[in-house]
């Protein structure tokens, strides 16, 4: 089952080329999968009440274009398929005359709150969604490499504006750690074209955070390799396309 909602850009969400920043436009689209809950009966209430919760494990964004200030864009989503405890889901965006903007294609957890485990997907879930049982196929996700050096590193704490409704890090917190990490003068002239991201460790309130960073360049395109850690083990790896 499909599900569509249109924004219009606001002047809190774009950067100084009056486009929408990369970190917004995650944001949107991690605002649609809730916004598909709650249409479907099975939002925050549910989750709340059976303390479960559905955790972002990978992304994979492709950008074509940036949407402008003011500009409208209307985003599909839609559950394309559930394999155990594992869901995926794809986006489109496109702006008001139906020309793509976005894309992308992410992989979710299905967790047991209590226990901190994952837990198989349930019929109730699956059928809420509006898809079939059988469906199971897997959407392709590109993981990111991690960076081979620390040639950029910056650290950051925790703060309580960091945390969400399942009482951890926000995910897009650490893909805003990851990209300040980088030298300023490295994105000026240059937009993100691609988005990879593999969550592999909650964070918490008051932990400390160590983000590294490397640049590489390969032809036109150069690409920003992330390692997000408390320290000891790695939290996030991230990959950026830059064009």
């Amino acid at each position: 089952m499909t599900f569509t909602r249109t924004y219009d850009i606001p002047y809190f969400n774009v950067g100084s080329d009056r486009k929408l920043r990369i970190t917004s436009l995650m944001q949107y689209l991690e605002d649609m999968a809730i916004r598909q809950s709650e249409a479907c009966g099975i939002g925050l209430d549910f989750y709340e009440e059976h303390n479960v919760a559905w955790v972002l494990a990978k992304w994979d964004i492709e950008v074509v274009q940036y949407p402008v200030f003011t500009q409208e864009i209307t985003i599909t989503t839609e559950p394309f398929s559930f394999r155990n405890y594992f869901g995926f889901r794809r986006y489109e965006v496109r702006d008001a005359g139906g020309e793509l903007l976005a894309k992308a294609n992410t992989l979710w957890i299905y967790i047991d709150m209590v226990r901190k485990r994952p837990i198989p997907v349930t019929e109730e879930i699956i059928s809420a969604f509006g898809v079939s049982p059988e469906s199971n196929r897997p959407l392709p996700i590109k993981a990111p490499k991690p960076p081979e050096t620390a040639a950029h590193e910056t650290q950051f704490r925790i703060r309580l504006g960091d945390i969400d409704t399942n009482r951890h890090v926000n995910n897009i917190r650490y893909i805003e750690w990851a990209l300040e990490t980088l030298p300023p003068e490295f994105s000026n002239g240059k937009k993100v074209s691609r988005v990879m991201v593999d969550y592999r460790k909650e964070l918490k309130y008051g932990d400390e955070v160590f983000s590294t960073a490397e640049i590489e360049q390969n032809g036109d395109v150069a690409v920003s390799r992330h390692r997000i850690s408390n320290g000891e083990k790695d939290a996030c790896l991230a990959a950026f396309e830059w064009k």
